[in-house]
């Protein structure tokens, strides 16, 4: 069925060589110096340089782990995203973050201007009823220090929506509780301290439904942004939710930048062809919102990231089912099906796209992502590296993303 993979192709000297010529910033010097406050153009800098990579440390690969940063050095990338992330409550969570420091140190020493993101996403489980709180947690919070640990229940939606919305003893908490507070706190600071300067909070409506007015969850960035000023590499951490158009209080945004899916669309003329459209269903072009910023500089329309999303199977790939599936796949087991020609020229087109169709859009290219339609029983994820001993999976997009941001300096 693969090789019947056909795509309507956008490429050619449009996107080579005048849809590349000048960065968004209209500033061909590229900087990625910040302390304390990023500026717009830096900012902007970083997301034109971002890739989505899904757990830099998978099975404790230590040879792909020196592959990946070897890909990041050759391609130029300045944005690891979701390069640790915390869905399942770790069993050790001393190990966890110990590794989690570990990788970022040897990133950086690659390259100490990487900024690498974790991710604290809509979920939580039983697991943090084994997991002690540190004193340093109720200080925070003006509590008395207590010797427990966390209670589950406690951070869950008291009339019980979402509860075990991911299967039994595991749910979407709700972020207006204290106890849900506190373990998003914990967590956000081990990452700070083991030198990661950007947090993805997944899906923030659902964690929100017990807090409109935005009011407990902009007191947790807060508290998370004081700590980042004293503690962090540059004294800073940028923060970043799955949301179309952002969260703006008394004028001023909640984000530093907004990350969202590319919601690609499937076209019914061409067998597996999908497209981009800024009037398609659910999308972020041009929708976020816009206002003084965390660092102190007032924009229209806040800068977004759009990436290949993975959310799921539909148990009909290969079948226009509608919706937000891409020919019954999400987006990057689509993505993952195409020839390695196709891939390559639609990741051109995307880009082009993006960057001719939106003002503050920045393509997040995917170098490594789950995939939840396995391939061939044989790719479980999705690599970009080019395949070695080290990645013999690897599907060869590496080449490309650095041709791509080499023709847009």
């Amino acid at each position: 069925m693969y090789k019947k993979i056909i795509i309507f192709l956008f490429i050619g000297t449009f996107f080579l060589s005048g849809c590349f010529e000048d960065d968004k910033s209209n500033d061909a010097k590229r900087d990625y110096s910040f302390d304390t406050q990023i500026s717009e153009q830096v900012l902007n800098s970083y997301l034109s340089r971002a890739v989505s990579h899904q757990v830099l440390f998978t099975d404790n690969d230590e040879e792909l782990l020196i592959d990946d940063i070897r890909m990041f050095g050759s391609i130029g990338a300045k944005f690891i995203g979701r390069a640790s992330i915390i869905w399942q409550t770790p069993d050790d969570l001393e190990l966890f973050f110990s590794t989690a420091k570990s990788i970022a140190s040897q990133v950086h020493e690659m390259d100490s201007d990487i900024i690498m993101q974790a991710g604290l996403f809509e979920i939580v489980d039983e697991g943090v009823n084994q997991i002690a709180i540190p004193d340093w947690v109720f200080e925070e919070f003006n509590l008395s220090a207590q010797n427990r640990n966390y209670n589950y229940q406690e951070m869950l939606y008291e009339n019980q929506e979402f509860v075990d919305f991911y299967g039994s003893g595991a749910s979407i908490p709700d972020i207006s509780r204290l106890e849900t507070r506190l373990w998003y706190f914990h967590r956000a600071k081990l990452y700070i301290d083991a030198g990661y300067e950007a947090i993805h909070f997944g899906i923030a409506d659902v964690i929100s439904v017990g807090d409109l007015e935005h009011e407990y969850f902009l007191d947790l960035l807060e508290r998370i942004r004081k700590y980042a000023k004293n503690n962090a590499r540059r004294h800073l951490v940028l923060c970043d939710v799955h949301h179309k158009t952002g969260w703006v209080k008394d004028g001023k945004t909640m984000f530093d930048f907004l990350s969202y899916p590319l919601r690609i669309e499937e076209s019914a003329n061409e067998p597996f062809f999908a497209e981009l459209k800024k009037e398609g269903e659910d999308v972020i072009y041009d929708k976020p919102l816009g206002g003084l910023t965390p660092s102190g500089w007032s924009v229209d329309s806040l800068p977004y990231l759009v990436e290949f999303d993975n959310w799921g199977s539909s148990g009909n790939g290969g079948e226009n089912i509608g919706g937000i599936w891409i020919w019954g796949w999400d987006e990057i087991s689509w993505f993952a099906r195409l020839s390695e020609e196709n891939r390559n020229n639609w990741l051109e087109y995307a880009f082009g796209w993006i960057k001719e169709n939106t003002t503050n859009g920045h393509l997040q290219f995917p170098t490594r992502r789950i995939l939840a339609d396995p391939i061939d029983e044989r790719y479980y994820w999705y690599f970009a590296n080019t395949p070695s001993e080290s990645c013999e999976n690897g599907l060869y997009q590496e080449g490309r993303i650095k041709k791509i941001w080499e023709a847009n300096p």
